[in-house]
């Protein structure tokens, strides 16, 4: 299995984050946390179809 990159680690982050927010005042922060985690979980998807693109072009 490939090391986490930069993108994978604060997504993984960002989703801890929102896993630790409790109780209804918390709510907004908890789905901001985890949008974030969906956005860095999406940077890595596009950065591996870049990585991937590059490769076959060569």
């Amino acid at each position: 299995m490939a090391d986490i990159s930069t993108y994978g680690y604060q997504a993984n982050r960002a989703a801890e984050q929102a896993a630790a927010r409790w109780g209804e005042d918390k709510q907004v922060e908890a789905i901001g946390e985890g949008l974030a985690a969906i956005a860095y979980a999406l940077l890595e998807v596009a950065q591996a179809i870049r990585d991937d693109t590059e490769t076959r072009q060569q």
